[in-house]
């Protein structure tokens, strides 16, 4: 018998990544903060980790379960790069930003795809604002640490899982 069960444990990744979401959510609509295009890219990766965990709740077969792991663990580690990268921009200096780009809205409608594409994917210099902390560390840097608590988490879980086949 073992101290973790598999299935508690991924009902605690779901609550923790829905309580990001929602975070997320609060400070675009309640707190007014414009997500940049690499926040866009992270709660995207939320979104995806919260589907794909609530799925592996309701799925009893553990091979189906491991693969569906593993998918999680690629986009925590995705959302993983994605903040890594906004932290990198945050620590660039002043003269080494990229320039800011309008808002997503804008940046869909008038600029070509492969722009809107490398926005999303590298960040602009809205991504190196630093807009909110909390016990000295940026949103992107606690996006970092959520992401890397999915993962290990993902892989506990999956080694649980291994070990009972």
């Amino acid at each position: 018998m073992t101290l973790i069960n598999p299935k508690r444990l991924q009902y605690v990744l779901v609550l923790i990544s829905l309580l990001v979401f929602g975070a997320s959510l609060y400070f675009q609509y309640i707190k007014g903060m414009e997500p940049c295009p690499l926040c866009i890219m992270q709660r995207i990766c939320v979104l995806i980790i919260v589907c794909i965990g609530i799925a592996m709740l309701f799925i009893k077969a553990i091979l189906r379960v491991q693969k569906m792991q593993l998918l999680q663990i690629v986009f925590a580690g995705a959302g993983l790069f994605f903040a890594g990268r906004q932290l990198w921009l945050q620590s660039l200096p002043a003269d080494q930003v990229p320039a800011c780009l309008p808002g997503l809205d804008v940046m869909v409608k008038y600029f070509p795809l492969k722009d809107v594409m490398h926005a999303l994917f590298w960040g602009s210099g809205d991504c190196a604002e630093v807009n909110w902390q909390w016990l000295g560390l940026s949103m992107p840097a606690w996006s970092a640490l959520y992401f890397l608590f999915i993962i290990i988490g993902s892989m506990i879980i999956y080694y649980l899982n291994e070990k009972s086949l």
